[in-house]
């Protein structure tokens, strides 16, 4: 399990262990490990999170293995069949939750971490004209405005390098109906599936916002985003993870299509 910008592994607590009479993913028979934190940038920390599971598959743990990445630790767990394709087999599925696959506009944000002094260097490599984006994707793109000029789009400029062939990935996206119903409040949806190219998972409601879709709460972000918590959402997560990860008690899974 990779963890998002500048977040510790603690926060995917909640999915792993579950919360009141809802059981998490230890109880359904995984073994839930975490990637450390990492301050470096993505590509760098895809190179650390492949040495990981080696080390991880040198003291005998059994492969191959899941993985779950959540918002940019989903750029490192795609980002890792990218770099290593003749690894993938050491991958059996593949989770990302509210990933940016093509980016986002970060605009000042990159300065605004500078300020604040936080130590994770991979902020601008997420933003949608970044290096590291042109590099997963192998291609960029550009802005293309659409009615009247009123709203823009980001539409790539040659088609996307998703993933290995046969590899199994599934984007899990929240959609929030009064943000334009195509976001989670700092993810596009077609950010998050490559414009359809990736099975999807939608978690749709007002509450779907980036943070609850792993039960996690940050005041920071709750003011600025106008986020509100909610743990109506997080199982909704549990469910598309565990139906996808083929356990039978699961909701089945629907690939591409609204839950």
């Amino acid at each position: 399990m990779v963890p998002g910008y500048n977040e510790p592994p603690l926060h995917f607590e909640i999915l792993q262990k579950g919360r009141g009479a809802i059981a998490g993913l230890e109880a359904h028979g995984f073994q839930c490990l975490t990637f450390p934190p990492q301050a470096d940038d993505l590509r760098d920390r895809i190179d650390r999170f492949a040495d990981h599971l080696a080390q991880l598959r040198s003291a005998g743990h059994p492969f191959p293995i899941s993985t779950v990445g959540y918002s940019l630790g989903g750029l490192v767990v795609r980002g890792f069949l990218r770099a290593y394709p003749q690894r993938a087999n050491e991958v059996s599925h593949t989770i990302m939750i509210a990933a940016p696959n093509w980016g986002v506009t970060t605009l000042e944000m990159p300065h605004l971490t500078r300020m604040l002094r936080i130590p994770d260097q991979a902020m601008g490599d997420m933003d949608v004209h970044s290096e590291f984006m042109r590099w997963l994707n192998g291609t960029s793109g550009h802005w293309k405005f659409v009615h009247d000029r009123r709203r823009r789009i980001w539409e790539l400029d040659a088609e996307p390098i998703v993933a290995p062939p046969g590899a199994a990935m599934l984007a899990i996206v929240g959609l929030i109906p009064q943000r334009g119903g195509d976001n989670d409040g700092l993810v596009w949806a077609d950010s998050a599936t490559l414009g359809g190219r990736i099975a999807a998972h939608y978690i749709i409601g007002p509450h779907c916002n980036h943070m609850n879709l792993i039960g996690h709460f940050d005041i920071l972000i709750m003011l600025a985003k106008g986020f509100l918590r909610n743990d109506r959402v997080w199982p909704l997560t549990l469910r598309a993870m565990l139906g996808f990860l083929g356990v039978e008690d699961a909701q089945p899974f629907a690939a591409a299509a609204p839950s």
